[in-house]
């Protein structure tokens, strides 16, 4: 056996050494990058707003004798909320239909009829006094949207692409139109003009007596959500995680704007629909930010960071933004700040919108098991449980007059 050189082990030790030490220069930082991504470090943060930008003429004011809930939403801004309405807890049950699968939507009211969407490809009609079925009929594909009331006219939206006008009173189809793509945006409508987005990308103005196509644009993401009235402009979020404006005349984009979010996540995605109410955009992304956007520009007037997905579309009345999000919280923001005012636990996953009528706040809970889902029934103001009703899944309430409609999974 050949001896080594004297000192030769003393360098090869050496250079372990030094390898060594190159390795600490080299992995160390990549092990601070690690537990700064895991602990957020390096991700945009929450943003506390200012009165600048802030029009609190432009709030949701509500109809104290509203005989209707025309869309999704209640009103074209899709606040969510009417307010005026005196309708509180506790409640007296009338009636129960049984819509044969789920409600994922809530429906819309009017004439004194109650008219949804399933899952199950059905759109139906029932008294709203009675609940008793007026009339019923099968589309393409599964109705993942609220109807909107137009007129004398129930338009509906399918996964399969489809955009289906009936008779509101009668059941019978006006018209029909294949967009060839999914849509799970419900129609918002003003004046003769309803506007929807696609999955595939697109959003479009179509006449509400014909459904023909008054304008298309694209967008860098598919559209999930439903559109919302700013002023002269609609508004919508899509799953490239931009919040776009468009000229609700031609379709020309007049802003857009990238939610801030995370290095891991990025932008995210909107799931989440729009509210539009003193003079900003209040929209929820999937990556925890809840944001306030100036309506007439898009610049960033707050944000929220939550600590998990934010799926659900915000209600917003009385200068607050109202949300819930799948860390199993339901919270109230300050409209001008974004500041947390309260919070709720509501024990399990929040993924539908909340409604606010009156002085209270409803919110439902999706849990694992269907069956063990939960609507809340809120003091707007404090967040205080008022009451609570067994069953749950996504949108809750709407109500006309003296009559509250729940939608859930029991």
């Amino acid at each position: 056996m050949t001896t080594p050189p004297a000192g030769s082990a003393s360098r090869r030790k050496r250079i372990w050494i030094g390898v060594a030490a190159a390795l600490v220069v080299v992995l160390a930082p990549v092990g601070v990058l690690g537990v700064g991504l895991m602990r957020g470090w390096f991700d945009s943060g929450s943003v506390e707003g200012t009165t600048e930008g802030f029009q609190p003429a432009e709030a949701p004011k509500g109809v104290a004798d509203a005989g209707s809930w025309p869309e999704y939403g209640f009103d074209p801004q899709r606040t969510r909320a009417n307010p005026a309405l005196d309708l509180a807890p506790p409640f007296r049950r009338v009636w129960e239909y049984d819509a044969g699968s789920l409600v994922e939507f809530s429906p819309v009211l009017g004439d004194g009829r109650a008219i949804m969407g399933t899952n199950h490809k059905l759109a139906l009609a029932v008294d709203l006094r009675t609940g008793r079925e007026l009339w019923r009929n099968e589309l393409a594909g599964r109705i993942a949207s609220s109807p909107a009331l137009a007129g004398d006219l129930a338009l509906f939206t399918s996964t399969r692409g489809e955009v289906v006008a009936f008779d509101a009173a009668t059941g019978r189809r006006v018209w029909a139109r294949r967009l060839g793509a999914a849509i799970e945006s419900s129609p918002l409508v003003i004046g003769d003009t309803f506007f929807i987005g696609t999955l595939a990308g697109r959003v479009l103005g179509m006449e509400v007596k014909t459904g023909r196509v008054v304008w298309t644009t694209d967008t860098p993401g598919d559209v999930k959500a439903s559109l919302a009235q700013s002023g002269p402009n609609v508004v919508v979020g899509d799953y490239s995680g931009n919040v776009m404006a468009f000229r609700r005349s031609d379709g020309k984009l007049v802003w857009s704007r990238e939610s801030p979010g995370t290095r891991t996540c990025g932008a995210g995605r909107f799931y989440a629909g729009p509210a539009v109410a003193y003079g900003r955009v209040f929209i929820g992304n999937i990556n925890g930010r809840v944001m306030a956007l100036d309506a007439d520009t898009g610049e960033v007037a707050w944000v929220r960071v939550l600590s998990d997905y934010v799926y659900s579309s915000a209600a917003v009345a009385d200068r607050t933004v109202y949300v819930g999000s799948y860390n199993h919280n339901f919270y109230a923001l300050d409209a001008v700040t974004g500041k947390v005012r309260w919070s709720f636990d509501a024990g399990e996953r929040i993924s539908g919108s909340a409604s606010v009528i009156g002085d209270v706040v409803y919110v439902s809970t999706i849990a694992h098991t269907p069956s063990e889902g939960r609507t809340f029934m809120l003091d707007a103001r404090t967040g205080k449980r008022l009451a609570t009703f067994p069953d749950g899944r996504y949108s809750p309430a709407v109500a006309v007059d003296d009559l509250l409609v729940l939608t859930g999974v029991r």
